[in-house]
């Protein structure tokens, strides 16, 4: 039997032996069902200009709300387990991620307990045994040990980016009015931004940073109006991600992203647009050097 395999196996015989965490499972299974469905047809909402494919965004999207399913999962399951229980599911886990070549960025599996595997498959979350091999191709070590580093290398920044920008888009699927503020601002920040890239200079970067540093001071305005909605979410691993993210190795990542605490909701959106100002700058460069090839020719 492989390690991933080991992983369910263990959770089929605890589930077995425990009628009280099998219900808490079944019903957690249930619920969570019907939150994938509701997220299936909400997927799109809110809308704004990322630097995230579709297909990405969309997978994002479901891993992020399967995540918060198995953190609740967590809380109702953890006193029915005994701690020898939760400890080896703990190993056989990570042994797995460790195995798949991708540590600790290719499966937040780990958050949960015993139970969440089998659970993230009905919810139809990737399986271990689903896993590709060769992983994220990580230049500062943080997806293999999962020890954050002074720099976090850009691989594993735009997993980690990723994964903030749809926790970020759960959350304010919960807050439709909060959203579209978010939405809007985030639009006029990317548009201010492609604007300064229409014309030519030699500090285009430094002037869409401050573009972005504007649509930042708009989004602490937006938290300041819905400062009561913010204070009821659960915002710790939308936090989780402001820290490795502000060690990124990119500038306008790490700059920005720094900033996120004060600035609240569409901090991420926000960060994510300085990679849109970075595809821009090159665009511009290449047109440039085109231009000065072709006048020596």
């Amino acid at each position: 039997m492989g390690i991933s395999e080991a992983v369910d196996e263990f959770e089929r015989d605890i589930l077995a032996s425990n009628p009280a965490l099998a219900a808490v499972h079944e019903a957690s299974s249930s619920s969570g069902e019907a939150r994938m469905r509701q997220l299936a047809s909400q997927i799109t909402f809110p809308s704004w200009p990322g630097a995230t494919s579709a297909s990405r965004l969309r997978s994002a999207a479901q891993e992020a709300e399967i995540t918060a399913i198995l953190d609740e999962y967590l809380v109702s399951a953890g006193d029915l387990l005994r701690p020898a229980e939760v400890e080896h599911w703990h190993a056989l886990v990570q042994d797995a991620q460790r195995r798949s070549g991708e540590g600790v960025l290719a499966d937040e599996l780990g958050r949960s307990t015993v139970g969440a595997s089998l659970l993230r498959d009905r919810l139809g979350g990737r399986s271990h045994s689903g896993q590709r091999r060769g992983g994220v191709d990580c230049a500062c070590g943080y997806a293999i040990d999962g020890i954050l580093p002074k720099t976090v290398c850009p691989e594993c920044g735009d997993v980690l980016l990723r994964r903030w920008v749809a926790e970020e888009r759960r959350l304010l699927r919960g807050l439709p009015s909060y959203a579209e503020e978010v939405a809007v601002a985030i639009e006029v920040t990317a548009q201010k931004q492609a604007k300064v890239y229409e014309r030519r200079g030699d500090h285009l970067a430094s002037e869409a940073s401050a573009k972005r540093r504007a649509g930042g001071r708009r989004l602490v305005g937006i938290r300041r109006r819905h400062r009561a909605e913010v204070a009821a979410l659960d915002l710790r691993r939308w936090s989780s991600f402001i820290d490795p993210l502000s060690r990124e190795a990119r500038t306008g990542v790490r700059t920005t992203a720094v900033k996120a605490e004060k600035r609240g909701l569409g901090a991420a959106a926000l960060t994510e647009l300085s990679l849109l100002s970075d595809a821009d700058g090159i665009r511009v460069a290449h047109r440039i050097l085109e231009k000065r090839n072709n006048g020596h020719r």
